[in-house]
């Protein structure tokens, strides 16, 4: 390992991102060779104005004069192209680069567990996606290349010096590059904690914002606006103190610099002065170039600080990114078996289920589930009824026990194609901010306009689809947010009954629902449900009396089993819930 920005410069991380510009080798080399002739260029400048001075102007040489003008402006434009080409280059080579890893990690977020997601706080995978993959790209438009580049170019301009111009003019000019090590030393150090709190605080910022006005109907029902506000304006303060904080590295650093600058032309003019007054070897136009350089070769050295810490954090957002990209253990657990066409048996044996090791959800959860049967499972709050949903779409991995499809094992399956022939409507019914169709069909393209509108008729929902604005076309907003959550739950039932599936797993809605949108659920239900496979978990227990089974949960156990009639005249668990329900009713 070497030293960047402080910190050791980890070489292993720093080969896996450069293996993202493979594919843009011709970005990556012409960028490279940019940078090698643009410092050519630019240690010519001083040298042809040092000819000028002293071959020209003082030789009183016209026509050379003319022409070592005119090479100075053809130079000036081919640097400036250079410098247009470079920048053009590097950026796009990071923008490409930083497509591709954005693409690979919204692909690979969307393969792991959904626990991953319960224990994640969603605005930091948003700062991954957004703003840690963005600092990467200055790893190549702002890091590497131009490191590159100023490195070569210092080293071509004091070859450069030597070789032309008075050895001791130079070293006189250059004796305060040691106390301009260490100022640059210290800056590095102290704007690297710098930008390591602001990136912090940026998450941080990210992350309270996200949830923040994700549930701020919680916020405003509880009247909380005024301590949520309190807690923002901290946070908010602490992004500001650490932003701050790196200008003050910035603000005093820069400054320094041109000091040194400064003094470092002192020398040059005192030391060149003196030896011209007395006859010396220095010319005036030796020293006119000799100041020239000096201001070219303190801007490199006043940027590499910069350009090492914009290094290092690109790497700092490198390594977080990659551990998300790494990370397999999150992924997951998918089979191979692919079952065609599905039959929809689904069978539960001994399963047992926990989020977290020690806190047990299901308990030796045993049921069966044959062809074309609509079975309900109800139970008080937390008894595990949704918990059996995420097992059978193969989100949660079940700790013992067996479940199985079509008598092959969960486990075993393909969840990709298995869910193609699932459908899934859960209570809180998700709508992207898009067209009602978009929320429909899903990306898919094969189904027309004719096939919605014809669904919608066959479950009985016409008149409410051709009730909106704007038909299918109407937008529904960032989650459906113009919608009741009974319009939310008929467009799950249509987004359900349009893909044809084997099984129907409904995880009704709890939410109050007015009469005439009640009476529409529960005929789209009905027609939903006919002639499949049909899992319902029901909180509203007059929603499932036509069921074929009801299965009873309390505290993850299995206690019951049977039709609406059998389960009341049994007088047990399923009795007592229906009369709490309407008992509240009346």
């Amino acid at each position: 390992m070497s030293k960047v920005g402080g910190k050791a410069f980890d070489f292993k991380l720093f080969t896996k991102v450069m293996a993202y510009a493979r594919p843009y080798r011709g970005l990556f080399w012409g960028s490279v060779v940019l940078t090698v002739v643009l410092g050519a260029l630019g240690t010519a400048r001083p040298i042809i104005t040092k000819m000028i001075i002293d071959d020209a102007i003082l030789a009183l040489d016209g026509a050379y004069l003319l022409n070592l003008s005119l090479g100075l402006v053809s130079l000036l434009i081919l640097e400036s192209l250079g410098q247009f080409g470079f920048m053009y280059a590097a950026n796009w080579l990071g923008q490409s680069i930083i497509k591709d890893i954005r693409i690979e990690l919204f692909d690979k977020l969307q393969s792991f567990k959904l626990g991953f997601y319960d224990r994640t706080p969603i605005g930091q995978l948003v700062t991954r996606v957004v703003s840690d993959i963005e600092t990467i790209a200055q790893i190549f438009s702002q890091g590497i290349l131009v490191i590159f580049g100023d490195l070569f170019r210092i080293v071509i301009m004091l070859v450069a010096m030597f070789f032309y111009f008075n050895p001791i003019l130079v070293l006189i000019s250059l004796s305060i590059i040691p106390v301009l090590f260490v100022a640059t030393r210290w800056f590095q150090r102290g704007i690297k904690g710098a930008f390591q709190r602001v990136r912090t605080e940026v998450s941080n910022l990210n992350t309270f914002v996200q949830e923040h006005l994700g549930g701020m109907n919680v916020v405003q029902a509880f009247g909380r606006e005024k301590q949520e506000s309190e807690k923002f304006r901290a946070i908010n303060a602490r992004h500001r103190d650490a932003n701050i904080e790196s200008i003050y590295y910035y603000a005093l650093f820069f400054p320094i610099i041109e000091v040194l600058s400064a003094i470092s032309i002192g020398l040059a003019v005192w030391y060149g002065g003196m030896n011209a007054a007395q006859g010396g070897a220095v010319t005036v136009g030796e020293l006119t170039a000799m100041i020239i350089f000096i201001g070219m070769l303190f801007r490199p050295l006043r940027q590499l600080a910069d350009r090492f810490n914009t290094l290092q954090m690109g790497m700092v957002a490198s390594e977080r990114v990659l551990k998300l990209l790494e990370s397999d253990h999150e992924r997951e657990a998918n089979g191979t078996k692919r079952l065609r066409p599905l039959k929809g048996a689904i069978a539960f044996e001994s399963v047992d289920f926990h989020y977290n090791e020690g806190e047990p959800i299901l308990h030796d959860v045993s049921f069966a589930v044959v062809p074309g049967e609509t079975v309900a499972v109800v139970g008080a709050t937390g008894a595990g009824k949704s918990t059996i949903i995420s097992i059978l779409m193969g989100f949660y991995p079940y700790a013992k026990g067996r479940v199985s499809i079509d008598g092959e094992e969960l486990k075993e399956l393909d969840l990709h194609d298995l869910r193609q022939q699932l459908a899934l409507v859960l209570q809180d019914v998700f709508l992207f901010s898009d067209t009602v169709r978009s929320n429909i069909v899903l990306g898919d393209d094969s189904i027309s306009d004719e096939a919605i509108l014809k669904a919608a008729a066959a479950i009985g929902i016409s008149e409410f689809i051709e009730g909106l604005p704007d038909g299918l076309d109407y937008n529904v907003q960032e989650r459906g947010g113009v919608l009741s959550a009974g319009q939310r739950q008929l467009l799950a039932f249509l987004r359900a009954y349009i893909t044809n599936p084997a099984v129907l797993i409904l995880d009704e809605a709890t939410s109050s629902i007015d009469s005439h949108t009640e009476e529409l659920i529960q005929r789209a239900l009905i027609a939903l449900t006919k002639n499949r496979t049909s899992v319902i978990i029901a909180h509203r227990l007059s929603t499932i009396q036509h069921a074929d089974r009801i299965i009873v949960l309390d505290k993850g156990r299995v206690v019951e089993m049977g039709s609406h009639q059998q389960l009341l005249e049994k007088a047990g668990a399923y009795y007592n819930l229906y009369e709490k329900q309407f008992a509240s009713v009346e």
